[in-house]
This record gives structure tokens, C-alpha cells and sequence, in this order.
């Protein structure tokens, strides 16, 4: 089956998220899955964990560019918005 997205709408991320780096091949085995014959273990990329400290978590994987190109590191100057 090949999806069309016909309806996409465009949105901007505007989360404050933790994350790490982490594999591709890590993060699936972090998770218990078995990569699939078609992906890379050795992608470089991020685990991004949304709504830390709440009972609302959610764990995902991004790859490199597209994380780096989406966030930007909050420093300690900017805690206190957090």
C-alpha cells in the first residue's frame, strides 16, 4: 500500500523536549525491535523525550539532521522559562 498525504498541512515545532544522541540501531534495541532490513543501525540521530517529569512521556527517535535542524539547545540562561 503507498500513502498519498494528500491533506498535509505545514505546522512548526514548538516543544521544549529532552534529548540525547543516540543511534538509530541503539534506539531499536532500547525499544526491544528489530531493525528493519531496509534501515541503517548506524544512522546517527537523537532520542527525544517529550513531557519528561509528567505522566504524559513519550519517546521517540529523530535523525540527526532534521533534529538539529528543528531545535536548538536551551542553556542555563534559559532555565528559568522552563
Amino acid at each position: 500500500m503507498e500513502l498519498q498525504f494528500n491533506n498535509l498541512k505545514r505546522y512548526r515545532c514548538h516543544k521544549k523536549v529532552h534529548a540525547e544522541p543516540m543511534s538509530r540501531g541503539d534506539y531499536n534495541i532500547y525499544r526491544g525491535w528489530q531493525i528493519p532490513a531496509d534501515e541503517d543501525p548506524s544512522d546517527e540521530g537523537y532520542v527525544v523525550i517529550y513531557g519528561k517529569g509528567t505522566n504524559q512521556v513519550y519517546v521517540s527517535w529523530s535523525p540527526k539532521r532534521q533534529f538539529e535542524e528543528g531545535y536548538t539547545e536551551i542553556t542555563k540562561e534559559y532555565f528559568y522559562e522552563w
